[in-house]
This record gives structure tokens, C-alpha cells and sequence, in this order.
């Protein structure tokens, strides 16, 4: 059996790595990003794109396409990092998740279903 570290990453563009990821229909996926706010800075974490439990209903108050990003659903791996005073869960959402966007041109790599892709520019 072959590592997965061992196996190539599939190269794909930004635009087809955005059909790609809309198209997980809930699956979870994993996605290295550059912050646009700290150039050079990545972040790592693994969501899953379609989450409504935890929205409100009142709606973003811009379009995130018109900004070129992508809303996702970030499963905190340490909820300990998201607790407020008393222990209590602080941010939107569903306990141990978060609500992020995700630029189009800082995705650096993303893994959908054991396949991990690699964006060109």
C-alpha cells in the first residue's frame, strides 16, 4: 500500500479548484489558504461547504462572490482555541466550527476524498 505523502498532487487552476470544491456536495475537505490580510502567512484547516446549522437567516452583508470568496464552514480541531470566559463557545456557529471565506486566489492546495490537488497561477 502506498503512502498518501508518496502519491503526486493532481495540478489544477484556480478556477477549476473552485468547481472543484463547490462541487464536494458537504464532503469535508482540507485547504491550505494564503491570508489576504498577512501576505506569505497560510492557514490550514478542514470545512466543508453548504453548512446551515448555526445560520441566522439575516444573510452576509456582501456578496462574497462579487469578492471572489468562497464561505465555508471551518471544523476547529482544538475547541479549546474558540472558548470565551467561563468556557463558553464564542463566534458563530455550531459548536467546535466557524464560519470563514476563503479567497479564490490564496488557495495554495485543497484534498477532497484522499486526492490531493495543487493550484497553479
Amino acid at each position: 500500500m502506498k503512502n498518501l505523502h508518496d502519491v503526486a498532487p493532481v495540478v489544477v487552476t484556480e478556477s477549476e479548484a473552485v468547481r472543484l470544491m463547490k462541487g464536494t456536495k458537504g464532503k469535508l475537505l482540507s485547504v491550505v489558504v494564503e491570508k489576504r490580510t498577512k501576505p506569505g502567512v497560510t492557514r490550514r484547516m478542514v470545512c466543508r461547504l453548504g453548512v446551515r446549522k448555526g445560520v441566522t437567516g439575516q444573510g452576509q452583508a456582501f456578496d462574497p462572490a462579487a469578492h471572489s470568496l468562497m464561505t465555508v464552514s471551518e471544523f476547529v480541531t482544538n475547541p479549546d482555541t474558540t472558548r470565551g470566559q467561563r468556557g463558553k463557545f464564542v463566534g458563530g456557529g455550531n459548536m467546535g466550527t466557524q464560519f470563514r471565506n476563503i479567497p479564490f486566489e490564496g488557495i495554495v492546495s485543497f484534498r477532497i476524498g484522499g486526492t490531493t490537488f495543487e493550484v497553479i497561477r
